[in-house]
């Protein structure tokens, strides 16, 4: 059986905009994550990390040790999420690698006046490996800018999610590893809803941020890969976070 962790970025200081003035004034196009944000993603870090932080979850799995046993961890080349993951790499004694297909939605953007997304390269190789040392990247990877195209319409968007949610189901069932896929909101949404075969409930999507699902920053949910089957074992899951800490 494998298990797939689906982990949100921690706090950005695009999240710290939002929650604040509900409007995007000031945001970035590739954000770093707040001081907030390093806190929790410690936390998170230690939590994955702890030899006892995850116990029986569902039937017939009693045999299982109450940890997480992370084998691989794996993240988007966007800022928060390389930040993010970092923490959990380091605290489970593993190597980072990044997946340039599991970025966030719309890829690297900027908001003109007239409120159209206008698409912006991201670093190229030469950043991340000046600041990510232990960041492990693609071999084709070179300093062009990882993203260097328009903004991601709708369109492209699920078409991108339908092959990533078939690769990773290829590369998981059949498997033992338990994967950590650190990640963003609107990622994550989809990703449950094409795994599983759910529609996407347009009234759910007419506002910024809204989706069938709702993730808080490091939340952690998981799905089983056995036998041929995909069981969401649980969605969100926030436990290792101080009130004080809970943040979108």
């Amino acid at each position: 059986m494998a298990r797939l962790y689906l982990i949100r970025h921690a706090q950005s200081a695009n999240n710290a905009i939002w929650d604040g003035s509900q409007n995007q004034v000031g945001r970035s196009p590739d954000p770093d994550i707040t001081a907030l944000g390093h806190r929790q993603a410690g936390i998170l870090a230690e939590h994955l990390a702890h030899p006892q932080a995850e116990p029986r979850q569902r039937p017939f799995a009693s045999d299982l040790e109450p940890r997480y046993a992370l084998t691989q961890v794996y993240c988007s080349l966007m800022t928060r999420s390389i930040l993010t993951a970092e923490y959990i790499a380091s605290a489970c004694g593993l190597e980072l690698q990044a997946l340039p297909d599991i970025f966030e939605k719309h890829g690297i953007y900027e908001i003109d006046d007239a409120g159209n997304l206008q698409g912006l390269p991201g670093p190229g190789r030469a950043y991340f490996e000046d600041r990510f040392a232990r960041l492990q990247l693609p071999a084709e990877f070179d300093d062009a800018g990882w993203w260097n195209r328009p903004a991601e319409d709708e369109e492209s968007f699920l078409l991108r999610m339908k092959n990533v949610v078939a690769q990773m189901r290829q590369r998981l069932q059949g498997s033992d590893d338990c994967i950590a896929l650190v990640a963003h909101g609107d990622f994550i949404d989809q990703f449950v809803n094409e795994l599983m075969g759910v529609v996407r409930y347009q009234p759910n999507y007419d506002n910024h941020w809204i989706g069938n699902w709702t993730f808080h920053n490091t939340s952690i949910s998981r799905i089983d890969f056995v036998n041929g089957a995909n069981i969401v074992v649980y969605l969100n899951r926030i436990d290792h976070l101080p009130n004080e800490l809970v943040t979108w």
